[in-house]
Parts: C-alpha cells; structure tokens; sequence
C-alpha cells in the first residue's frame, strides 16, 4: 500500500526513504539539543543554588556588620556620657596639678592649678570654645612648672 498526504497523492518509495531519513536526523539532533540542554540545565540549577547560598552568607555578613556597628556607636556614647572617673581625675590632678571642682554645673568649668602657688580658673563652657579652654589650661600648667623650676 502507498502513502498519501493531504493531497490523495500517492508518494513513491524513494519520497518515503527521503522522509524517513530527515525524520531520524531531525529526532537525533533533538535527542542531542535535550541531553546537551539538560546537561546545562543541571550546571545552571547548580549555580543558582551557590548563588542562592552566598546571598544568604552575604545577607548574614551584613547584619553582623549592622550589628557590629550599631554596637560601636553605642560604646562611643556610652563613653561620651560617662563622667569621668574619680580615679582617672586623681591622676590628671597628679600629673598635671589641675584639680576640677567636680559638684558643678556641665556647663560651669571650675578648679585650680596647685604648685608653688595657685591660680583658679572658671569658664562658662557655653561661651568660650574648647580649644580656647584648653589653651587656657596649658597655660596655666606650663605657668606653674616654670614658678617650680625658680
């Protein structure tokens, strides 16, 4: 029996070889694009999940690094707002001969510079700068270890 298309017309022998021939090329290449495809596919699904990995590492690191630094800044206003310690004013008193009258406004600067004399010292913090302050104070000591050096 031959065989037909749409058309009713019959095909010969050497149409159908013909045919048949295409057809298992065509079905061997499609066999090779899906092996091929699935071998890419199966290195791609790999690769998302290494990316999927190291985006959960990332969103990890950069919370500890939020957290890390949120704890930082808290350390450096604690330390900001901390008055200072009796201890550690004892020793600025020893080395540099400054004492602060410590029972004080924040805004009032007050105590003496004890030597061969003394000289008393009162700033308004609200009105001088601090380097002003500062200056002052250095004056103040280099004036008092001069006196001891007569």
């Amino acid at each position: 029996m031959t065989d037909t298309r749409d058309s009713q017309v019959p095909l010969t022998d050497s149409v159908k070889k013909h045919n048949w021939k295409h057809k298992c090329i065509d079905l061997l290449k499609q066999v090779e694009k899906n092996s091929s495809t699935k071998e890419f596919k199966g290195k791609i699904d790999i690769l998302h999940k290494e990316e999927e990995a190291l985006e959960k590492k990332l969103k990890v690191i950069e919370q500890e690094i939020k957290d890390v630094t949120k704890q930082l800044k808290e350390k450096s206003t604690e330390n900001e707002d901390e008055p200072i310690s009796s201890n550690i004013l004892k020793l600025y008193e020893l080395i540099t001969k400054l004492t602060f009258a410590i029972k004080k406004p924040p805004t009032d600067l007050q105590g003496y510079v004890a030597g061969n004399s003394l000289e008393t010292f009162h700033f308004d913090t609200t009105k001088q700068t601090k380097q002003f302050i500062i200056d002052h104070l250095w004056q103040l000591i280099y004036s008092q270890l001069e006196l001891e050096k007569e």
